[in-house]
């Protein structure tokens, strides 16, 4: 038999506090008898528990004494002892020939002890009493204690799935920084695409962008590197000269920031490519006044 086992299942704490059936009492006594560990965790259990109860026991108020004297009835001497006493002093006694009148005999006056005496009640709690408060209030505190931990639990699980979220959009953002910057220089590195650089013009100095052209499939992608934002209702548009006349090669995603751009292939021969601000969907004409970048294939 495991004896730890059967001690921890509570069964030793439901026989003190009397919640056990006859049967499971029975067992427990049989199992103490048999077992000294069951015992002495018995006697342990009944010594920690009234303890408790004896510890945590209320003093009755002061006012209860009171009311209980309140509610005691001193009576007059009942009311056949009374009569009897007046028919014992009218008896009288006859003597030989001459009858005499016994004088009335005096009564011992009776004696009523303690009757004045204040009786105080002492309340006595039972042994189980003390020990169904004593696990009641242990229940109460284990209640309270476990709410808190839960609380407790509750919030750090929640700070820490915030911390795992930023945590993971941090690794995102590395791991687009790093994606972005390895298809940089492999179209740096390549043989296949030619890089033109786009200056800014006097619309916007400050401006620059890199374009990458596959010579062979006529592939356009594009670095923007620096571009203000498109207003409300704009859009860049990319445009390669071919021959003297602007051919449209696609507008320009407006989160541009830290993306190769996919535009549509170019034409064989092209001999520059610019950036116009156009209105949202593109037109088939550049717009030259809101040229932003320009730059020559070398």
């Amino acid at each position: 038999m495991n004896i730890q086992a059967y001690i921890e299942s509570g069964i030793l704490e439901e026989y003190v506090l009397g919640t056990v059936t006859p049967q499971e009492k029975q067992e427990v006594e049989c199992m103490s008898h048999i077992y000294p560990e069951i015992k002495e965790e018995l006697l342990r259990t009944e010594s920690a528990l009234e303890e408790y109860a004896l510890k945590h026991q209320a003093t009755p108020p002061p006012s209860l004494k009171e009311s209980i004297f309140a509610q005691m009835n001193f009576e007059a001497p009942a009311e056949e002892e009374i009569q009897a006493g007046e028919i014992a002093e009218e008896k009288t006694v006859s003597l030989s020939d001459t009858t005499a009148t016994v004088q009335p005999v005096e009564p011992e006056a009776r004696v009523i002890d303690h009757a004045f005496d204040r009786v105080e009640t002492q309340v006595v709690t039972p042994t189980w009493a003390k020990l169904a408060i004593a696990a009641s209030v242990l229940l109460a505190l284990f209640a309270g204690w476990s709410a808190m931990q839960m609380t407790d639990m509750k919030s750090a699980n929640n700070k820490l799935t915030a911390e795992v979220e930023s945590m993971q959009a941090d690794m995102a953002a590395i791991k687009g920084q790093a994606e972005y910057n390895q298809s940089l220089a492999a179209l740096f590195r390549s043989p296949s695409y030619k890089h033109i650089h786009l200056a800014g013009l006097p619309k916007s100095p400050e401006s620059a962008v890199s374009a990458f052209w596959n010579t062979q499939t006529n592939e356009v992608l594009l670095d923007v590197q620096n571009l203000p934002a498109a207003p409300q209702g704009k859009q860049y548009q990319l445009w390669s000269i071919v021959d003297g006349k602007p051919v449209d090669i696609g507008m320009l995603d407006n989160a541009f920031t830290g993306k190769v751009l996919k535009m549509k292939n170019t034409k064989a021969g092209s001999v520059a490519f610019a950036i116009t601000l156009e209105k949202e969907g593109g037109n088939p004409t550049p717009t030259m006044e809101e040229m932003y970048v320009m730059g020559k294939v070398s």
